[in-house]
């Protein structure tokens, strides 16, 4: 078996990783999130950004990986594995896999048909797809049966029902060899008309009038020995985001039609403002289901699922090295040691006192300040952050127009006061102004991947490093402290958003429109008050800012430019798009959230809550010249 260098630089879904190791370091605990009625008949789309685990769900679904899983079945590294896959009907225990998965995808091929939305140019598209579908699901069928070579192939013989003349271009031959010859013929002879100069070569391209290898795949039966094989299937369609928009359109909208009556799973990039699926007529639920894998873990109990998974990640990767021993979060020092509280904490009282100075001779804040003195005296954290929440309460309470002189608050409204967001505040606030270290800990990790397996690998393979070079330099242990921890991930977040600029299209105008909501998140969070406790890490467009950003007029090219950005922005992940209820005093909106790893590059609290109302026009601003601070009025 090989061992990584770094065993999180490889994704889990590169096919340069055997079936084996797939098995091996694929974790269960998305088996659990899935939809009960994804294995039934119907469309069923998987939507996420790059990176969130699409192509790994699919690939863990065919012949060869299910035989990995069932070989493996008495490993102790699959004994959380197996027995989903058996709950689920995918395999049995004794007899092996019972389903047939076939895998395609449509990163290549597809875009060089001739463009355009004519009959002739859908059919040769459809004819193309159903070439590929039962090619795949031939040599899909060949692995799950264990057979090797064309000749072996004709051992397979098919079975077609009564109406199998409705079939116009698949021809109803007697064995899967001969079927398969017919589909490569079929699929080289559009390749040769494709490379032909002649104008009229897209006119005499073999064309299908219906995605007949839906009807196919659903209808026909497989023997082999004398017994049917192979009956119940599934059919999954990856990089649904690589067709033509018209291309994904008539895919989606005839399936949906067809009502296939086996579960056929579309796998693409979420697609945001106007890039809609759903057929005409056809109701989510009932003829479609659309799962983001994102929002399968961002429900309101989705984090609490999401950490074991991300977690039983991380820990199988561990095991696929021999550097470090012990699970990847014993790497990860999950607390503050007294010596590092100590250094910091002079500073922090000085912060403290510097900015309630003016409020001391107050006798309305005398108890507040006099048991914050009191505390200082400790090394804790919860003194520290305790410091902090009395700085804030005193500086909200000063604000205040309507507050009283003539009598001292009791220290007891401290606590009555003291909420969750407003310690979060208090703990971002010490990071700003006196260094205490926040973007540590393995749950803090997590909530940065943003739902993102990708990414949560990416700060894993540095942390990784990070705790290997301890090992390297003899230090007392491969423990990460906090501040080193801290270090490694903001580094990681910097280069995520200088990566922008290279890896997409609008690069550029993405970056400045990050790094200006970053800028703006950072001004209205770290105000001395604290009015948007813990802070603001996104901006919201409201419903009238989103119609002129839909529409062509408003904004003129300048609107289109935002339009694309923000997609892409969201596609990428590097925005989280939420929806946001109206109210007595707002209508519903938008809200524009980044990334959790940039807000560790932007310094800002990871918890999602926070954000500000702009208008299309910031954003244009923003995205063209960058966000600069109003300059404060003089009083």
């Amino acid at each position: 078996m090989s061992y990584n260098i770094n065993p999180f630089l490889e994704r889990r879904s590169e096919k340069t990783t055997s079936d084996q190791e797939f098995a091996l370091v694929f974790s269960p605990k998305i088996l659990e999130k899935l939809p009960s009625g994804v294995f039934g008949g119907g469309v069923h789309i998987f939507r996420s950004a790059p990176g969130g685990g699409k192509t790994t769900l699919l690939r863990a679904f065919t012949p060869s990986v299910l035989k990995s899983f069932w070989a493996a079945k008495g490993s102790q590294d699959l004994k959380e594995s197996f027995p989903l896959f058996v709950s689920r009907g995918v395999i049995d225990e004794r007899s092996g896999p019972q389903l047939l998965g076939v895998m395609i995808t449509c990163a290549s091929g597809y875009a060089d048909l001739p463009p355009g939305a004519s009959t002739a140019r859908d059919g040769s598209f459809r004819a193309l797809l159903d070439c590929r579908v039962i090619l795949r699901t031939i040599r899909s069928l060949s692995s799950y049966l264990g057979i090797n070579g064309t000749e072996s192939l004709d051992s397979i013989t098919l079975e077609y029902p009564t109406n199998a003349h409705d079939f116009q271009s698949i021809p109803a031959v007697g064995s899967a060899g001969e079927l398969a010859e017919w589909a490569e013929g079929r699929e080289k002879k559009i390749y040769a008309q494709l490379d032909d100069f002649a104008g009229s070569a897209s006119n005499n391209l073999p064309a299908s009038h219906q995605f007949e290898s839906i009807n196919w795949l659903e209808s026909v039966k497989f023997r082999w020995n004398g017994k049917l094989v192979a009956e119940n299937r599934l059919l999954m369609i990856d990089d649904l985001h690589r067709l033509r928009r018209r291309q994904r359109e008539l895919l989606v909208d005839e399936l949906t039609v067809q009502r296939p009556g086996f579960p056929i799973w579309l796998a693409m990039r979420t697609l945001v403002l106007g890039d809609a699926l759903l057929s005409q007529g056809a109701r989510i639920g009932r003829d479609i289901t659309d799962s983001s894998l994102e929002k399968m873990w961002g429900d309101a109990q989705g984090f609490r699922q999401f950490l074991p998974f991300a977690q039983n990640v991380l820990d199988r990767r561990m095991k696929r090295q021999l550097t470090v021993t012990g699970a990847f979060s014993q790497s990860l020092r999950e607390q503050l040691a007294p010596e590092e509280i100590a250094a910091i904490q002079d500073r922090a009282i000085a912060v403290f006192r510097d900015t309630i100075g003016n409020h001391k001779g107050n006798i309305r804040y005398s108890e507040w300040i006099a048991r914050a003195e009191v505390r200082s005296a400790e090394t804790s954290f919860e003194m520290l952050l305790e410091l902090f929440v009395t700085r804030i309460l005193i500086v909200r309470d000063a604000s205040n127009p309507q507050m009283a002189f003539d009598m001292a608050l009791s220290p007891d409204e401290i606590d009555a006061k003291d909420t969750s967001s407003l310690r979060g505040a208090a703990e971002i606030q010490l990071r700003e102004e006196a260094d205490l270290p926040y973007f540590y800990g393995l749950e803090r990790l997590c909530v940065m991947s943003t739902f993102n397996i990708e990414e949560l690998l990416s700060m894993a393979a540095a942390l990784y490093d990070g705790i290997v070079e301890r090992q390297i330099l003899r230090k007392p242990d491969a423990v990460l402290s906090p501040a080193e921890q801290e270090k490694i991930v903001c580094k990681v977040a910097t280069n995520r958003l200088d990566s922008v600029p290279k890896m997409h299209t609008e690069g550029t105008r993405a970056k400045s429109l990050l790094s200006s909501i970053g800028g703006y998140c950072r001004k209205k969070t770290f105000l001395p008050n604290a009015p948007y406790a813990p802070g603001v890490t996104g901006v919201r467009l409201s419903n009238s800012e989103m119609e002129q950003l839909q529409s062509d007029k408003t904004l003129g090219e300048q609107g289109k430019v935002l339009r694309r950005v923000l997609s892409e922005c969201v596609a990428e992940n590097l925005l989280v798009l939420k929806h946001s209820s109206a109210s007595s005093s707002r209508e519903e909106g938008s809200i524009f959230y980044l990334n959790r790893a940039l807000c560790a590059k932007f310094g800002l609290p990871l918890q999602m809550g926070g954000w500000q109302d702009v208008k299309c026009l910031d954003l244009i601003g923003w995205m063209e010249r960058g966000w600069k601070p109003e300059k404060e009025r003089l009083i």
